[in-house]
C-alpha cells in the first residue's frame, strides 16, 4: 500500500513562510538550550492569561444521550449541522501545559477529542509535548462533570514515537483510539488503531490499518454508506481508505488517491468528521501560510471507492484565530464537535500569534467553543 502515497518531502508538517531575519534569530535561540527557555517563557507570560470564568453557558444534560455501542453515531442525531462555532463564555483556556503533573516540562497541549460515557461524563484525550524529550508527546487525559470545568487525570498512552491527535469513539461496545504517530528521523509511521483493555486509562494495539511510504497524518475515521472510511493528508495532499472491517489490517487505498492534490488550504485532517444522512461534513487545517492557522469546513457529496467530491462550505472558516493576544490568537487547527441536545459542544486548541516566530510554536492550548 506504499504506491499510492506521496512522493515529496519526509516532513511531519506542511512548510510555512517565515521571514529570513526572524527565521535566522530562531535558529541562533534553538542551539541555545537557555535562549529556548526563556522564549518560551516570555510567550506565555505574554500571551497565556487565566480564564475569568465569570460568564458560561448552562450546562445541558447529556446523562443518557451517548449510550449506544456507536459513539458518536452514525449519522448523528442532530436536526442541522453546527456552524461557526465561537468561545463558550469566558471559560478558556481549560487547559494548558502547566495543568500536567506527569511528563516532565511539558512545553504544550493540543489536539483534543471529546467523549461522553453513558451516565454523562465528559472525557478529554488530548496531545501532551514535550521538546527535547524522548518520545517528545504522549496522549494525556482529562475529565469534567459539565464540559466546562477540566481536571487533568494522567498520561493514558505512550510508546517510543510521537503521538498526537487521539481520535477516540465507540464501536460494537469497544471504545477505540487511532492516536497519530511520527517516528520523525526514522521515517513514515504507520496507523495504529487501539482498543480499550480499560476505559479510560488502558489501551492495546490491535491492527496496523495503513503503512505509508512517506508521512501523512491525523487519521480520521467514520462510518458512510456501510463501510469504514478514513481521511488522512499531509497539509498539501489528501488522502481516503476504506475498509469492510474496522480491525482489519491494510486498509484500501481510494482509487483516485491523492483525493484531492496541491490544496494547503485544507488537505490535512482538523477533527471528527460529523456524517449526515446526505453527507460528510469535514474539518480541515489551513496550512498555507502557517501550520494549522484555522480550520476549513468542508461537504463531502461524493464518495465512494472510485470517486471523491467535496465543496468548501460558505461560512467557512469556521474556527479562526481572533489576532491580538492571547492564547489562540494566531492559529488553531482542532475542533471536535458534540451534540448535546442543545447545541454543539466542542474542544478546540490554540496557539499564540504576535512574536511566534521567535517566542515558538510551542504554545498550544485547549479551549471549549459552542457551535
Amino acid at each position: 500500500m506504499s504506491d499510492d502515497s506521496p512522493p515529496h518531502r519526509l516532513l511531519a508538517h506542511a512548510r510555512y513562510r517565515v521571514d529570513p531575519i526572524v527565521g535566522g534569530l530562531r535558529n541562533r535561540l534553538a542551539k541555545s538550550p537557555l535562549a529556548e527557555r526563556v522564549a518560551w517563557h516570555v510567550g506565555e507570560a505574554v500571551h497565556m492569561r487565566a480564564p475569568q470564568n465569570s460568564t458560561r453557558p448552562t450546562p445541558a444534560d447529556v446523562d443518557g444521550l451517548y449510550d449506544g455501542e456507536t459513539v458518536p453515531t452514525y449519522p448523528v442525531t442532530a436536526e442541522r449541522a453546527p456552524r461557526r462555532f465561537v468561545p463558550a463564555g469566558d471559560v478558556n483556556p481549560v487547559l494548558t501545559a502547566a495543568d500536567v503533573t506527569d511528563f516532565g516540562r511539558t512545553d504544550c497541549v493540543a489536539d483534543p477529542f471529546l467523549f461522553i460515557t453513558s451516565d454523562g461524563e465528559w472525557h478529554m484525550f488530548f496531545e501532551i509535548y514535550t521538546q527535547n524529550r524522548d518520545p517528545s508527546a504522549v496522549i494525556g487525559h482529562a475529565r469534567s462533570a459539565d464540559g466546562y470545568e477540566w481536571t487533568y487525570d494522567r498520561v493514558v498512552l505512550e510508546t517510543d514515537e510521537h503521538l498526537s491527535y487521539p481520535y477516540v469513539f465507540r464501536w460494537a461496545g469497544e471504545y477505540y483510539m487511532v492516536p497519530d504517530r511520527w517516528a520523525k528521523e526514522a521515517g513514515p509511521a504507520g496507523v495504529t488503531l487501539y482498543r480499550a483493555a480499560s476505559f479510560p486509562h488502558e489501551w492495546e494495539p490491535v491492527a496496523e490499518l495503513i503503512d505509508p511510504a512517506t508521512p501523512i497524518h491525523d487519521f480520521s475515521p467514520f462510518r458512510w454508506d456501510d463501510r469504514w472510511w478514513a481521511l488522512i493528508g499531509d497539509g498539501t495532499d489528501l488522502y481516503a481508505y476504506y475498509s469492510d472491517d474496522l480491525e482489519a489490517a491494510d486498509w484500501t487505498p481510494h482509487a483516485e488517491n491523492p483525493v484531492v492534490a496541491d490544496r494547503p488550504t485544507a488537505a490535512r485532517p482538523g477533527g471528527r468528521p460529523l456524517v449526515f444522512d446526505d453527507h460528510v461534513l469535514a474539518f480541515y487545517q489551513d496550512c498555507a501560510n502557517r501550520y494549522g492557522e484555522r480550520i476549513h469546513a468542508y461537504e463531502i457529496t461524493t464518495l465512494t471507492p472510485d470517486r471523491y467530491e467535496d465543496r468548501q462550505r460558505a461560512d467557512s472558516p469556521v474556527v479562526d484565530p481572533p489576532g491580538g493576544l492571547g492564547w489562540n490568537s494566531g492559529a488553531m487547527h482542532q475542533v471536535d464537535p458534540w451534540f448535546d441536545g442543545e447545541g454543539w459542544h466542542c474542544a478546540v486548541d490554540g496557539n499564540l500569534g504576535l512574536g511566534y516566530q521567535l517566542m515558538g510554536e510551542h504554545h498550544w492550548a485547549i479551549g471549549i467553543y459552542r457551535g
